[in-house]
């Protein structure tokens, strides 16, 4: 092999390592240069940059863009995932929680508006300002945060139970994949870890969709309390008084009534892994996904609105029915406005909070990995 002229002083200067090589691809390694003092890159050709190498083309092959210290296959034999313990799985629980139920907690006064529009629609019906004009003249400021208390408890439940479950099914289904790569191509864990994380966000949104699955069964019940306590403000004292007159009237099984109808809501992210994206790319992201969400999700928020407002032993079938013959397919846009600047909002300060609660609990991305420092051991190595 020839020598390039590839400037390679960032790495380390000492006789070559058996380690450092095994982070080369085939056919490429490193030579020491006693007189520069440093490593120079050894390919089968001297015609290869630096720039080619960074960007990941050498040779007429494509790799992964490197660090320059790590070399190519740097990222999977130096970074390693902290295994889930129990204080790590608390600390992901508090960190969906307090993120989720406050986010929603913040944006009430939209969610009260957008279901009186929904449930009311003859009496709701002056546009996004002239409705929340109506509502805090006639009904008072206070009417705004009306079912705040079923709104924070769900989502605190729901979302500690969200933001866990989507890491977990997370590292399983990559875990999984890799395995199966493994099986089906007879290679080796390096070399399938880095065709799997070719599929990162493939993941990320199986393990959103799997853990969004989940928590419908634990968010619902708490929707159809909040929708009966905005719908009807006189329907009981207080949240406790709500749910035992459902429960009373309507038996426990009403609670549940409308998941089948949440597995179609919630259309909206739950996580997002990646905390190197900027605060920009946060909110940009944050507002389309919340466009997009609602654009998705109306119909079915309408019909769980519809089904919960008052005491009925209607199906979500039939609550289409209804809607469809007092309103026409119009009827399924009720509310669309007010959900587009409400997911928008919650999309974005969810993907803030987030990141700045798991920050400080100490389960950010970094905190969660464990990092193998390869060229202090290539020290150690020949220093001995």
């Amino acid at each position: 092999a020839s020598s390039s002229s590839v400037d390679t002083s960032a790495w380390i200067a000492g006789p070559t390592s058996s380690q450092l090589l095994s982070l080369m691809p085939s056919g490429f390694g490193l030579q020491f240069d006693e007189k520069l003092e440093k490593y120079i890159l050894t390919t089968p050709s001297s015609s290869n940059t630096w720039e080619d190498i960074i960007t990941g083309s050498l040779e007429g092959r494509n790799f992964k863009p490197i660090n320059p210290i790590f070399g190519f296959r740097g990222r999977s034999p130096i970074e390693l995932e902290k295994s889930l313990d129990l204080s790590s799985v608390l600390r992901f629980m508090a960190s969906g929680a307090l993120c989720s139920s406050l986010a929603h907690l913040v944006l009430t006064p939209i969610d009260v508006v957008k279901t009186k529009v929904q449930t009311k629609p003859e009496t709701y019906n002056q546009g996004i300002i002239g409705t929340f004009k109506k509502v805090w003249v006639e009904e008072g400021p206070a009417t705004l945060f009306d079912g705040w208390e079923p709104t924070f408890l769900g989502f605190f439940v729901g979302g500690a139970a969200a933001f866990f479950l989507t890491e977990y099914f997370r590292r399983s289904y990559t875990t999984l994949a890799t395995t199966m790569i493994m099986t089906a191509q007879s290679t080796s864990e390096i070399t399938a870890t880095s065709i799997t994380s070719n599929f990162e966000i493939p993941l990320i949104i199986a393990s959103a969709a799997t853990s969004g699955f989940i928590c419908c069964f634990l968010l619902a019940p708490f929707d159809a309390i909040r929708v009966r306590t905005v719908a009807q403000p006189d329907y009981a004292d207080n949240i406790f008084g709500v749910v035992s007159r459902m429960i009373q009237e309507e038996g426990l099984a009403s609670l549940f009534s409308a998941v089948p109808v949440w597995f179609l809501k919630e259309a909206y992210p739950v996580a997002r892994e990646d905390i190197r994206l900027s605060l920009l790319v946060s909110l940009v992201g944050g507002t389309l996904g919340g466009i997009a969400a609602t654009i998705v999700s109306n119909p079915a928020d309408v019909v769980v609105s519809e089904l919960k407002k008052a005491k009925t032993d209607i199906s979500p079938f039939e609550a289409v029915d209804i809607l469809l013959k007092r309103s026409g397919p119009a009827a399924f846009a009720k509310g669309i406005q007010l959900r587009m600047i409400f997911y928008s909002l919650l999309v974005s300060l969810q993907f803030l909070l987030y990141d700045a609660i798991r920050l400080a609990l100490g389960v950010g991305t970094d905190d969660m990995k464990l990092y193998l420092n390869v060229l202090g051991a290539a020290l150690s190595e020949t220093s001995n």
